[in-house]
């Protein structure tokens, strides 16, 4: 039987049990070599496998520590060749896979991943028939040979801190690669390779190859630095805002003037408008009528001048009295402002509803209000405690008894009013009526009150006119010293010397005149009609220019006549 027909024989159990498979071209080289060695099923054995760090190696020893290994297998491969010479069938249908790394100076070539694990089975197998024991893996005598495939490489951690090294598991040198020789089909490459001489054995199971478990200690992960960018400073851009084209304002036509005063009658509507300051000011029928307006009084414009106009507030003339149509409430105008003119006032002034000026709560409320209204110099009683004050400049001025005496207060002629008007009124100085001679109580000294202010009387000069007690009004020192002085009294045009120097003056317009010695006499000027003063007091009146004796008249009052209170 030739060689051919065994092999045509043989490859229909190859057929069963093909195998594909990608290596490299050192296991290739040494399964050409191998595969016609008789099959030895070997003793079963279990493999311990310990784990090793792996050495730092570098790749030039790797693969000459690898070619070592690898001369004596192929050896005894090529001498067991030599002794046989078997005929090599390759089967057509393996498959090489592309990526299988040829270069030389690669030491170890990875292998497809998907390799059947049986391979090293036929491996053994092929060297048993040839008669040649396996090679055993140095530190396992007497056990099966099994091929630990190259630990895995792990991608080192993202992280900034390097684990602890470990020792690698040790490792059966790998020789470098050797040429591949041809196979008697021509062809080249890798595939599955079948012993002619040695039939596969029937259901043997493939021995399973339990792969180290390597515990790899987690790595210690450092968090990466945060690295801040540099903070750039970019100056501000500055944009030049577009030009915009403004178009010229459009400047309104001048309003319309006339002179102040002029009663504005739109044409249209016969609204009334008091022109004053630039504006018109509203007057409104009720008080229009009050007014006594005329038609002939009113200047007549269209209603598109009388608009062009600008409007101001409405006009009231000073001292109008005016009523609230919705509350009945009277004030009167004045300054700008409304003064509320309270029932007992109006009693006493008499207003009447007919006399007033009845406008809308609308206008009556856009007007603002001032203090309330009381007529100059009216006498006001406050109904609580009878005092009676008189209103003069805003305020209110008490009257005491004795001055109530002196100028012949009554009752009628008081108004009296509730307490919170009466207090309302800010208060002033005590009311004194001019004229008036007053003493102080403690000191018995006497003056002239006019002016608001005190102004002293001499006892010369009291003596000269002829003061009497009723004449005075007595008040108390407090009441006295908080009038204001002025200067000293003395009739006007009386006669004046001084008691030094003998120096007569003639008193008048608030200043003193020299009378000569020829004056005095053309005017017959006796001592009866001189009032003798103390120096200071004299010194004390403004010096004026001589005296001139006025012409002679039947008429001229006497100098030396005495005052009347």
């Amino acid at each position: 039987m030739s060689h051919d027909d065994l092999a045509a024989g043989k490859a229909r159990g190859v057929a069963r049990r093909k195998v594909s498979f990608v290596t490299t071209l050192e296991d290739l080289e040494g399964r050409v070599l191998l595969s016609a060695v008789r099959h030895v099923r070997p003793n079963h054995a279990v493999v311990r496998q310990v784990s090793r760090p792996k050495p730092k190696v570098q790749p030039k020893v790797q693969a000459k520590a690898h070619a070592q290994v690898q001369i004596p297998r192929r050896l005894q491969a090529m001498n067991a060749l030599r002794m046989r010479n078997p005929t090599i069938n390759i089967q057509q249908s393996v498959n090489v896979n592309p990526t299988v790394n040829v270069a030389p100076a690669t030491a170890n070539s990875t292998s497809n991943s998907t390799s059947n694990p049986t391979n090293n089975t036929s491996y053994h197998d092929a060297l048993a028939t040839a008669g040649v024991a396996p090679p055993t893996t140095p530190g396992t005598a007497g056990a099966a040979t099994t091929t630990t495939p190259p630990p895995a490489t792990t991608p080192p951690p993202a992280s900034t801190t390097t684990p602890p090294p470990t020792t690698p598991p040790a490792t059966t040198p790998t020789a470098p690669p050797a040429k591949t020789p041809a196979n008697p089909s021509g062809q080249q490459g890798s595939g599955t390779w079948t012993s002619i001489n040695n039939p596969p054995p029937t259901n043997t199971p493939p021995t399973t190859s339990t792969p180290p478990t390597t515990t790899t200690p987690p790595p210690t992960t450092t968090p990466p630095a945060t690295s801040t960018p540099p903070t750039t400073s970019t100056p501000p851009v500055t944009t030049t805002p577009p030009v915009t084209t403004t178009p010229p304002p459009v400047t309104p036509p001048p309003a319309p003037t006339f002179p102040d005063g002029t009663i504005l009658r739109n044409e249209q509507t016969g609204e009334l408008g008091w022109y004053s300051g630039a504006a018109r000011h509203l007057i409104s029928p009720p008080v229009a009528a009050k007014m006594g307006i005329t038609q002939a009084q009113t200047t007549s414009v269209t209603a598109t001048v009388f608009k062009a106009v600008p409007k101001g507030n409405d006009y009231f003339p000073d001292g109008m009295f005016v009523r609230n149509q919705q509350s009945g409430e009277i004030s009167q105008y004045s300054g700008g402002v409304f003064h509320v003119v309270s029932p007992p006032i109006a009693a006493k002034l008499g207003l009447d509803v007919n006399g007033l000026a009845t406008i809308s709560a609308a206008q009556y409320a856009g007007v603002g209000k001032g203090p309330d209204y009381f007529p100059e110099g009216i006498l006001l009683q406050n109904q609580q405690t009878g005092e009676v004050d008189i209103y003069q400049g805003g305020q209110r001025h008490w009257i005491s008894v004795a001055v109530a005496a002196r100028i012949s207060l009554t009752v009628d002629v008081l108004t009296p009013i509730s307490p919170t008007q009466f207090n309302a009124i800010p208060q002033g100085k005590d009311y004194f009526p001019d004229n008036v001679y007053l003493q102080n109580q403690e000191t018995g000294e006497i003056a002239q009150y006019s002016g608001g202010k005190n102004h002293l009387v001499s006892a010369p000069v009291a003596s000269k006119i002829g003061l009497t007690a009723p004449q005075l009004i007595s008040v108390s020192s407090t009441q006295y010293n908080a009038i204001d002085k002025g200067p000293d009294y003395f009739v006007e045009g009386m006669f004046l010397q001084n008691n030094q120097s003998g120096e007569i003056d003639q008193y008048s317009g608030g200043q003193r005149h020299w009378v000569s010695s020829p004056v005095a006499t053309s005017i017959n000027l006796t001592q009866a009609q001189i009032t003798t003063i103390g120096a200071d007091q004299f010194n004390n009146i403004p010096r004026g220019g001589d005296y001139t004796p006025p012409p002679p008249s039947a008429t001229a009052p006497d100098p030396g006549a005495k005052a009347t209170a």
